[in-house]
């Protein structure tokens, strides 16, 4: 059970489930290039970030092609 403080769980990876839906939700496009990609060429991003408290939720997740996750992830 979780009581508010899944940081101390790192429980930062969205599960296969949460990813098809932001997959679908977003029609295989990434927000960030507007590019259509196959599932498997984008990986689970949190929209607000884990860093500032966003949660491993389904509304919290985007997909983004590999490319543009990892300059993301450089800022």
């Amino acid at each position: 059970l979780l009581f508010g403080d899944e940081k101390a769980l790192s429980i930062r990876a969205f599960s296969n489930r949460d990813k098809r839906q932001a997959y679908e939700r977003q029609k295989g496009i990434c927000p960030l290039c507007g590019k259509h990609f196959e599932l498997d060429k984008m990986q689970a991003d949190h929209i607000k970030p884990w860093s500032e408290g966003g949660h491993t939720v389904p509304e919290n997740c985007q997909m983004l092609c590999t490319q543009d996750n990892i300059r993301k992830s450089n800022h």
